[in-house]
């Protein structure tokens, strides 16, 4: 009996999760249903006042006060999007002029949804980035209200606010967005802004001149992050990251993204500073000779095959797979190397081993995809 009561509860249970399923769909679908028809009544007035525009030069301003009141329901901003997402492809100049012509009321729903929740408040900036609503306008308004919304602990709503920032091709308003990152306590991911800058939509050499002035005025975190978007952005600046990474009252992060940056962009008078940063030393920490020794692969000559192939011989795996690295893409085989290949340490002889291994992999797979390929 007691068996049987388990199994009319677990049937049970099993009928409430069906039916659950069941409720849960048709309300998904009906919603789903709604939303199309909401999105495709905007479409259809949008639609007619593009074509008003295209007349008149102008846009209702009925229009645009009905806009305001429904768009302040996220619902609405939501099939709002889903309307302009469709018509965009059809008549981009337009609906840019459209957008344009409703800045107005763009500033006006900035200032509510900057009020509300943190989802919603990240909603936002994610629109105004989306459609460029900072591009090519000087909106000061627009522009506070994004820097307010950086204060705010919700890492969405801050990634978003920036992203909309960096489509406005300002260069002093990137610089205020990150005196507030730089000032404020809650945590930032380097790599977010690093490759956020990279969207910037202006001159990227005004952008990174604008950032080196007031670089030193930066926590540590923040410059290696400044320094590794320069890395992928200008060489401009060989000269001045040689005297910062030669600077020993610098942050070890920021001196190690100094190197990276020497590697990247081949700069001959910081040869002599990279192999001695890639000589292991007590004094120093293993990550510079370790990053000094990628770094040579631009940097040929007799005395950096001397320092990579010594540093073969290291402990530290890093060392010794950045120095086999950096020698095979400098050019040199195995003949080149024989003695240690065929030497008394067994690790120095395998990193190099592994190496023209990979070498050899990667250039049979070449020859495999370019056969496909014919």
């Amino acid at each position: 009996m007691f068996v049987e009561i388990l199994i009319y509860i677990y049937l049970g249970i099993c009928a409430g999760m069906i039916l659950f399923n069941i409720v849960t769909a048709l309300l998904s679908r009906r919603r789903a249903h709604r939303f199309h028809r909401r999105s495709t009544r905007f479409e259809k007035e949008i639609s007619r006042e593009l074509d008003r525009l295209a007349e008149t030069g102008e846009v209702s301003a009925e229009h645009l006060r009905r806009m305001e009141r429904k768009l302040r329901r996220v619902n609405n901003m939501v099939t709002y999007d889903q309307a302009l997402e469709r018509l965009l492809p059809c008549r981009p100049a337009l609906v840019r002029d459209y957008l344009l012509a409703s800045s107005g009321i763009v500033v006006a729903l900035a200032e509510d949804y900057c009020r509300r929740d943190e989802i919603e408040s990240a909603y936002f900036p994610y629109l105004i980035k989306k459609y460029r609503l900072l591009s090519g306008e000087s909106c000061p308004e627009l522009k506070a209200m994004l820097l307010d919304l950086l204060h705010e602990p919700s890492l969405y709503c801050r990634e978003n606010t920036m992203q909309a920032i960096y489509t406005s091709g300002d260069p002093v308003l990137v610089v205020q967005a990150l005196q507030i990152i730089n000032a404020d306590s809650y945590y930032y991911s380097g790599k977010l802004l690093s490759d956020g800058l990279l969207n910037y939509t202006g001159s990227p050499q005004v952008l990174a001149y604008a950032l080196w002035c007031v670089l030193a005025k930066f926590q540590p975190w923040l410059q290696v992050a400044l320094l590794n978007y320069l890395r992928f952005s200008t060489d401009a600046y060989c000269a001045q990251i040689l005297s910062l990474l030669n600077d020993p009252a610098q942050d070890d992060e920021v001196r190690f993204a100094c190197l990276r940056y020497l590697g990247h962009y081949p700069y001959p008078p910081a040869c002599s500073s990279l192999l001695g940063y890639a000589r292991p030393s007590k004094d120093m920490r293993w990550e510079y000779a370790a990053i000094a020794s990628s770094a040579l692969a631009g940097y040929p000559g007799r005395e950096t095959a001397a320092v990579l192939k010594n540093n073969l011989y290291h402990p530290n795996w890093y060392i010794r797979f950045n120095a086999s690295k950096s020698l095979e893409q400098l050019g040199f085989g195995y003949l080149d190397l024989i003695d240690v290949i065929e030497g008394s340490d067994r690790y120095a002889s395998e990193i190099l081993r592994y190496r023209f291994d990979v070498r050899e992999l990667e250039a049979k797979g070449k020859e495999a995809a370019a056969c496909t390929t014919v």
